[in-house]
């Protein structure tokens, strides 16, 4: 069937540019391999396209074509809404395109689900490689180091300093019994205190040598991680130098374990550190996460920071909410044992049957944010999910470290946003610090919802920068104190996505410009001719701040209502905020995003 003879939804998709190419060329692969579709093929075949490009795992099957549209975010009139099926599309039992597991087709078909049999399979393999991570293996027993000593090294670390820390050594003595444990935890929670400690617990038990890996997913993430344990180790009366690992992205840590070439590797090349410790786990995708797991080496114990209430990865999946699936700090009998032997007393009730949930444990006590807190008061509220817009708005008045201002993005409004990046430009003007006008970059952000549309980032960063245009611009628009952030992973410049740079005249050329980039722990530094893949990082939407920590951070909620603007978005914006936060927008707005929770669809959910 030619593009001229398929429906009209299918048409105007492509008119809209929401059916892209790949998409037009899947369709025509499947027609090549299966001949010519149905209709009710196509509509499942490029909604489940369409979904795993938003981030699902699977298209939910009880949902009809319609309501997948409002999920996307997609508007009536760019996909013909009034020619797609009122209902849910019926399964298609005698289809060769979907079937079971165990059948050879291109999808896999749930009970109320569809999923490309890649994405189903990285799930399936996943999940497998985490509950093989799952069995006791104290640690103790394998090494020198008797239970005794292990309690005794957990009483030095912890004791002193407190009972309000009785989970955070919780998590260190279960990271001597489980290969794998996962810690979510809010802003404030400890979980950098909780994993200095534990890298030094490991030391100890393994007679004073480590091999560490610390990773995140983004260079941004990276090198926050490593500045805050390197102060935490100082705190602990070490070197600044001490910590056994430098911290870099997982695309880092995972290069050299990719098959490459025409020949098959001699052997699965793994990472054989004895411990891995990932952070901001919950941005972390579930094709990055499997290719983490599977190159885990044999003996390595993996253990994975993250905060289950902010945003999901970018790509698709939503692994780490996904794996959080216990309500509370609940532990089997066994494991409450071991524990009790180790000098850690859980008053919990146990029992849980999941083998997976002995491996998973909350910080919830936030020593950040106190009473007196308004961004901790604010987030509290988000996290509970519906809340009256009077509720919120007395919440505003009544702290000094949160505020609210009306905005709209007429001319006025977008002027103002503009002529605040100019002001702070003059700012910049006079420091030739890249490592200052980062930090003083850092004082302040703008965040978006969006990334495309009026009240985009993208528009908003190209409004802003034809104001600066004229005023010492080199070619290809780079100017001193110019932000950029990364948009895409470069090998060859050893720069990743999400990577932050400001743009240095260099001083006495003739207007060349460098631009130094935090990646990692360090500063790379390049001519910025050499960058292709970036973007102005005046303003940036949650997703892509995710993982950083800002004195001030500024939200500028939607003009419209938008299913991209939910509670874990809000949530995201909020706790990035170490001093203020501003929002700008309605209240009401602001309401219904929280009451708007995110929806991934995947099937890890059900096996957890």
């Amino acid at each position: 069937m030619t593009e001229q003879n398929k429906p009209d939804w299918f048409r105007k998709g492509i008119e809209s540019g929401r059916i892209g190419t790949a998409d037009r060329e899947l369709i025509r692969f499947l027609e090549n391999e299966y001949g010519a579709l149905t209709e009710d093929e196509m509509v499942l075949t490029l909604f489940c396209s369409l979904f795993l490009n938003a981030g699902h795992v699977c298209l939910p099957l009880d949902r009809a074509p319609r309501e997948w549209l409002r999920i996307l975010d997609i508007p009536d009139s760019e996909l013909s809404a009034g020619d797609l099926p009122e209902d849910p599309v019926p399964g298609i039992s005698d289809s060769a395109l979907f079937g079971t597991p165990e059948q050879d087709t291109p999808f896999v078909m749930g009970d109320n689900s569809l999923a490309f049999r890649r994405q189903y399979r990285l799930e399936q393999e996943l999940m497998n490689r985490l509950r093989e991570r799952t069995s006791d293996v104290p640690l103790f027993s394998e090494e020198s180091a008797s239970a005794e000593e292990a309690a005794q090294h957990l009483r030095e670390l912890f004791d002193g300093r407190g009972n309000q820390n009785r989970m955070q050594k919780a998590a260190a003595a279960l990271s001597l019994v489980k290969p794998l444990l996962i810690i979510s935890g809010g802003p404030g929670t400890g979980k950098t205190t909780t994993v200095a400690a534990i890298t030094e617990l490991h030391r100890r038990i393994r007679g004073g040598t480590l091999r560490l890996a610390l990773a995140a997913p983004t260079g941004k993430a990276a090198g926050r991680m490593g500045e805050a344990l390197k102060h935490e180790y100082k705190k602990m009366g070490h070197e600044e130098d001490a910590l056994p690992a430098e911290a870099v992205t997982i695309h880092r840590l995972l290069r050299g374990t990719g098959e490459r070439g025409l020949l098959p590797p001699a052997g699965r090349r793994t990472l054989d550190y004895d411990l891995v410790i990932v952070d901001e786990a919950s941005m972390i995708d579930l094709n990055l996460m499997s290719r983490l797991v599977n190159h885990l080496g044999e003996h390595t114990r993996l253990i994975l920071l993250g905060d289950r209430d902010q945003l999901a990865s970018v790509e698709a999946g939503s692994v780490f909410a996904d794996l959080c699936s216990k309500p509370e700090n609940t532990f089997s009998t066994e494991i409450a044992g071991m524990l009790k032997n180790l000098g850690v007393d859980l008053d919990v009730a146990a029992g849980d049957t999941e083998p997976l949930h002995d491996s998973i444990l909350y910080l919830t006590k936030s020593y950040r944010f106190g009473s007196d807190s308004g961004i901790g008061q604010l987030a509290a509220l988000v996290k509970e999910g519906e809340v009256d817009p009077g509720v919120l708005a007395g919440t505003f008045q009544k702290f000094g470290d949160i505020s609210h201002h009306g905005f709209s993005f007429d001319t006025a409004g977008m002027q103002a946003l503009a002529a605040g990046v100019s002001e702070t430009l003059k700012r910049f003007s006079g420091i030739d610090d890249p490592e200052t006008l980062l930090e003083e970059w850092k004082r302040e952000v703008w965040l978006t919802v969006h990334r495309r549309g009026a009240d985009g980032s993208e528009q908003l960063n190209r409004y802003a920068e034809q104001l600066v245009q004229g005023r010492g611009v080199a070619p290809g628009g780079w100017y001193h104190g110019r932000v950029i952030m990364i948009t895409r992973n470069d090998y060859g410049l050893s720069v990743f996505n999400g990577d932050i740079g400001v743009c240095v005249k260099e001083p006495g050329s003739e207007g060349r410009m460098l631009v130094y980039i935090e990646s990692g722990s360090g500063m790379k530094v390049l001519p910025a001719s050499r960058l292709v893949h970036y973007t102005p990082a005046w303003f940036m939407t949650v997703h892509k701040s995710q993982g950083s920590e800002f004195g001030r951070v500024n939200l500028l909620l939607p003009s419209r209502e938008s299913p991209v603007q939910t509670r874990e978005l809000i949530y995201t914006a909020i706790t990035q905020a170490r001093d203020t936060f501003h929002l700008y927008g309605r209240i009401e707005k602001l309401a219904s995003g929280i009451a708007r929770p995110t929806e991934r669809f995947s099937g890890l959910g059900g096996m957890t």
